[in-house]
């Protein structure tokens, strides 16, 4: 009986199939976005576009046209330029610290030279250069072209520093010194400046240095400014004016007092008035009547000062 004994093992499943696993939901989503991602590639490549196409004929006719405009132009312009009058210079404008000045006979004339002239043409540079040679005491000069046919000129000058009293046997004549040491104006005298005392076998030029060389001009003005602002300084003691001596290289300083003081200009200014400050507990510059006060010495005994009573 046991031959015949019923089976109750239940059959084995089948393995799915590879179609069958194809065919399930996640292959489907994939296949799906894959044609969906097809059509749109499709589709993008089909759209027409909107825009009209340039044919290569027209395309060069704009070629054509914006080369003669391109000629035109520059014709136009090199006529408006170099043939025509509307660039030519008919006027001029002279400014100094912001004020128009019509009395400048100097710089007048070099700018009455430029007149007829273009504007375009016109070379700074040069211009600068000639007004300058002309009038070394500007400071700061600009040339500005106002078109079509002006040209404006402002400029600075340096600053005004001293009074220069040029003597020549007994003659006077005044100036005005710039911090350059060139004179800028004569036979006229501000007040509230140094005084300095100046005498020359010829009388000095204005729009010329006080000197042959202008650096050892500007150095020397320099110097003589800084004696008198430093003893004023140190003994409260206004000075009148100041003579210089240009073949001994010092200046004399002439106190409110009546009395001179001598100092060295090759020499070290402040000890030389540092020197005098310390020699106050025996010599009274207030009270006493001096004649002059030497500071001039050098040497072992640098210290020494020598004096004249009047």
């Amino acid at each position: 009986m046991g031959i015949f004994k019923k089976n109750n093992k239940k059959p084995a499943k089948k393995k799915s199939s590879r179609v069958r696993s194809l065919n399930s939901p996640y292959r489907k989503s994939v296949v799906e976005g894959k044609k969906k991602r097809r059509k749109k590639n499709i589709a993008s490549k089909s759209v027409p576009s909107g825009r009209i196409k340039t044919t290569p004929q027209s395309s060069k006719w704009k070629i054509v046209l914006a080369f003669f405009l391109s000629i035109l132009i520059i014709g136009y312009g090199t006529y408006a330029v170099f043939l025509s009058d509307i660039f030519l210079i008919n006027s001029f404008i002279i400014e100094e610290d912001g004020t128009v000045i019509e009395d400048n006979e100097a710089m007048n004339t070099i700018l009455r030279s430029t007149l007829g002239k273009n504007l375009v043409l016109i070379n700074d540079e040069d211009l600068i250069s000639k007004i300058r040679e002309s009038q070394p005491e500007i400071e700061k000069i600009t040339i500005k072209k106002i078109f079509p046919d002006k040209i404006k000129v402002e400029h600075k000058k340096y600053p005004t520093v001293a009074n220069l009293i040029n003597i020549v046997d007994v003659v006077q004549k005044k100036f005005l010194v710039d911090s350059q040491g060139f004179l800028v104006e004569e036979n006229i005298e501000h007040p509230d400046l140094p005084h300095i005392y100046y005498e020359t076998d010829e009388f000095l030029e204005v729009r010329h240095s006080f000197l042959s060389d202008p650096k050892r001009s500007k150095e020397r003005l320099t110097q003589i400014i800084n004696a008198i602002n430093l003893f004023e300084e140190k003994f409260a003691m206004k000075i009148l004016y100041a003579e210089y001596k240009h073949q001994e290289r010092e200046v004399h300083l002439v106190t409110e007092r009546r009395f001179y003081v001598m100092i060295d200009l090759e020499k070290d200014l402040l000890r030389q008035i540092e020197k005098l400050k310390k020699a106050l507990p025996k010599l009274d510059i207030y009270n006493e009547p001096l004649l002059y006060i030497d500071l001039r010495i050098s040497g072992t005994n640098t210290e020494k000062v020598i004096f004249k009573r009047s």
